[in-house]
């Protein structure tokens, strides 16, 4: 049973190098790695070409906005496995990450991932390779002033417990909370996707349609949305956020239109 993780990228081929670096020298390997770009930006290509791994793949569209649904749908088309992991091109997971989606994974279930959101200081740090991945973890603990400094946010979900751990099932035991997906860190089976058609591709707007919808027409099946918080984690780089209340409220609009459908229209097929 193999294991695809697809990244959701946009021209940032130096955050996407560091997520590249850190899949290949994980604790489990991922059998695939799809790379689903929103475009097709000519830095992408050629690092693409660069890379020369066999288990990688690049798939590009041309850029007319935001498609990313389309990019995803295209993404799971191609890959080969039956248990997809899904990131943003702007998070770096952790080098237990795929091992951890692995091992908690279910039938009829969702996994559903958080992230920790470092500031300026610590995602430059990244960038530059001045601090690994693997100091960044092994320290976490240790830095936890100089994150607070750095206006780290969800400090909480960048620290680690191994999947199996006793101290993992306590806290999950005493601080049970309604599980949704986060579009840049889940994982579920190909097949529960398939059900739903995927990705609803009239979503052409940031804010609902990746993660939110999707949640919607799964839970419909009996898909469960379980968490791997704490196991299977990531870092996301810091970026200046943009909130646009118009394109929130269209997204919500759109999504109130289509409470009753469950299969999109436009999806996979």
């Amino acid at each position: 049973m193999g294991i695809t993780v697809i990244i959701s990228v946009y021209k940032d081929v130096e955050a996407l190098d560091l997520i590249i670096s850190s899949l290949l020298s994980q604790t489990k390997e991922a059998d695939e790695i799809i790379i689903s770009e929103d475009g097709q930006s000519k830095q992408m290509r050629e690092y693409f070409a660069r890379l020369h791994h066999p288990t990688i793949k690049h798939l590009s569209q041309e850029d007319k906005g935001w498609q990313k649904n389309r990019a995803l749908n295209r993404a799971i088309n191609a890959s080969t496995n039956d248990y997809l992991i899904f990131i943003d091109g702007d998070c770096i997971p952790y080098p237990t990450f795929v091992e951890s989606h692995t091992l908690l994974r279910k039938n009829n279930s969702v996994l559903c991932g958080r992230r920790t959101e470092p500031g300026e200081k610590f995602s430059k740090m990244l960038r530059t390779r001045e601090l690994g991945i693997d100091t960044f973890v092994s320290r976490y603990i240790n830095n936890y002033f100089q994150l607070k400094k750095d206006e780290v946010r969800h400090y909480d979900d960048g620290i680690y417990f191994h999947p199996n751990s006793l101290l993992l099932k306590l806290i999950k035991k005493f601080r049970k909370k309604e599980n949704h997906i986060v579009g840049c860190n889940f994982s579920c089976y190909k097949s529960d996707l398939e059900k739903i058609n995927g990705f609803d591709e009239d979503f052409h707007m940031p804010t609902t349609g990746e993660d939110t919808d999707v949640e919607r027409r799964l839970r419909h099946f009996g898909v469960e949305m379980n968490s791997c918080r704490y196991s299977a984690n990531i870092v996301h780089l810091y970026h200046k956020k943009i909130f646009n209340k118009e394109i929130a409220a269209q997204t919500e609009a759109l999504m109130e239109s289509k409470k009753d459908i469950f299969v999109c229209a436009k999806g996979l097929k």
